[in-house]
């Protein structure tokens, strides 16, 4: 992790980070309002300090390794990023050499599904193994935002969004119907009723409709690095 790294592992800690993060504005609670707040205290600064100074709080998951995944969270506008990155080539650790966007969330044009569950699954098992600074169930919780379910897997977003309530539960989040109601607001469901995922021969999973906006692992949206990710899933042992 970069950028107040002690702060952010005590921002996680609270609800307000997830309701930020989440968008959520259930009971009038303003996610904006307080997320700009939260962006101060990630940058260990004060709003009286130059707004200039402000930069997004970067997550690496799960590790530095190969190829991992590059959270930039922008609370002060926001702009949540999900990156596929690696820095093998690169003398300088601070900079990826490499860093490919995967999806990301905004109140705009959003593109955030590009994530399937066992993709998230084994980085969370690889952050159990490599010491990292945060729980794993917090990466579980950073990531459920970016899985994407096809129409026909309603099931099984019930079922994964029951896991996510339960990673809020432990970490004593939200309880309850509170705790299910993020978990809903956190991993949402693709608003079109024509998307699935399909095995591509030569891009691997894709998450495809017929609008392609939503998420950058479709095909006709065209900027997805498929070659890349495909490398990143074997080093994670990934098969389906």
């Amino acid at each position: 992790m970069e950028l107040a790294e002690h702060t952010l592992v005590a921002a996680v800690r609270e609800p307000e980070f997830w309701r930020c993060y989440a968008f959520d504005d259930h009971d009038g609670f303003d996610f904006e309002e307080a997320g700009e707040q939260l962006a101060w205290r990630l940058n260990d600064l004060e709003p009286a300090d130059d707004e200039d100074d402000l930069e997004s709080a970067q997550v690496i998951l799960p590790v530095r390794d190969g190829w991992w995944l590059g959270l930039e969270l922008n609370f002060e506008i926001t702009l949540h990023e999900l990156y596929l990155q690696s820095g093998e080539d690169d003398d300088d650790e601070d900079l990826p050499y490499l860093s490919l966007e995967l999806g990301h969330w905004d109140q705009a044009r959003w593109h955030p599904f590009c994530l399937r569950w066992s993709e998230v699954e084994a980085v969370v098992a690889r952050m159990r193994t490599a010491k990292h600074p945060l729980p794993a169930d917090v990466g579980l919780l950073l990531l459920a935002r970016w899985v994407g379910h096809g129409s026909d897997e309603t099931a099984l977003l019930a079922e994964h969004r029951a896991v996510v309530a339960g990673a809020f539960e432990r970490l004593g989040l939200f309880r309850g119907e509170e705790a299910a109601r993020m978990a809903a607001q956190l991993m949402q469901a693709v608003p079109e009723d024509d998307y699935a995922w399909r095995w591509d021969g030569e891009r691997g999973w894709v998450l495809e409709g017929e609008y392609a906006g939503y998420s950058n692992r479709n095909p006709g949206h065209g900027r997805f690095p498929f070659e890349e990710f495909t490398e990143f899933r074997a080093q994670l042992g990934v098969s389906s």
